[in-house]
């Protein structure tokens, strides 16, 4: 049996669909109590609400009536966008995953995932490629979200080490692509282009990744059984006003040609903060998110390549599904 955490989010969502499609039906997903999207999960999901904070909520979710063998996929986290520390974050990212790795120590447990990201691998500079690491460095690890993932993973390496957790630790890339009801940051984005919100781009970008792909690869590795080995899942680099640009191309929306120097735009990030707030919508914008389209991301995917079939398709494609999604989510909301 397949236990999958934060199962109505982006990533478990669509781990569930591509089960789903191989025919897989024994999965218990962990979403939090009253959480909308759960309503969209396929009817024969088992769904159990609670909180990763909660020790109850783990052990109900780990009580299954079946004597098979678990695998747990742990997806749940929370993304923050701050350079500084907030508590928030820090307790649902790495004492969520402590208590998940107490109860799959206790549980009858053959292999655990743990879904990490390329922001909590200790950055290198400019023109080295980064693989799986041996070890977490938090110094070398900048923003609350990569710390946090970090301090996470470090946890997972230390229970694999010393008492013997089967686990995995995947790292994937920026996630894209359609499905994202949740709307993170790069979703966030091309909505704000939609509206209008965004007239100027800035230099820099990141490495992104098809959650279509990421998940494939989760599955292949779930169903595999392998244990101890651990997979960066990156995709390629692109800029923002070429995200922009090939977005605007198929949407048919206003060119972006204008940059705003970084300087401006650290500038205003206060500014942004409050506009976001107001809105009551994830910043696009903010400290870190300036900081990460600087920094390097040139990843090395090659240990998924072999072991995982891990092929992500371009992100041009990726691009174009999103676009399409989100014009059909805003003609459905006109209609």
């Amino acid at each position: 049996m397949l236990l999958i955490t934060g199962g109505a989010g982006y990533l478990g969502s669509e781990l569930i669909r591509q089960l789903q499609d191989k025919g897989e039906r024994q999965v218990r997903a962990l979403v939090l109590p009253g959480d909308p999207l759960a309503q969209a999960l396929p009817d024969w999901v088992e769904i159990v609400e609670g909180d990763l904070l909660n020790k109850e909520d783990i052990a109900r979710f780990f009580d299954v009536k079946t004597k098979q063998p678990l695998t747990v996929i742990h997806c749940a986290s929370v993304i923050s966008m701050s350079m500084k520390k907030e508590d928030k974050v820090w307790q649902i990212n790495v004492q969520g995953t402590q208590n998940m790795i107490d109860a799959s120590l206790m549980a009858n447990v053959k292999q655990y995932i743990q879904v990490g990201s390329v922001h909590a691998i200790p950055e290198l500079p400019h023109g080295q490629v980064m693989a799986e690491p041996a070890q977490m460095n938090l110094d070398m690890v900048v923003g609350a979200y990569g710390k946090t993932k970090a301090e996470a993973i470090a946890r997972v390496m230390k229970a694999r080490d010393e008492q013997g957790l089967p686990a995995n630790i995947l790292y994937p890339a920026g996630l894209s692509g359609p499905g994202d009801y949740a709307k993170g940051n790069l979703t966030q984005m091309f909505l704000d282009y939609m509206s209008g919100t965004i007239t100027m781009g800035v230099k820099g970008g990141y490495n992104f990744t098809d959650v279509r792909d990421v998940a494939r690869a989760i599955i292949t590795l779930a169903l595999s059984g392998k244990t101890g080995e651990d997979y960066v899942l990156a995709g390629e680099f692109i800029s923002i006003m070429d995200l922009i640009g090939h977005f605007q191309r198929i949407t048919g929306g206003k060119k972006v040609t204008a940059y705003c120097p970084i300087w401006l735009a650290k500038a205003m990030v206060p500014l942004l903060t409050l506009v976001y707030k107001i809105r009551k919508v994830k910043p696009v914008f903010s400290d870190y998110s300036l900081y990460t389209i600087s920094s390097n991301c040139a990843f090395d995917s090659s240990r998924a390549a072999r072991d995982l079939d891990y092929h992500p398709r371009s992100l041009q494609e990726t691009i174009e599904d999103t676009a399409k999604w989100l014009m059909k989510q805003e003609d459905g909301k006109k209609g």
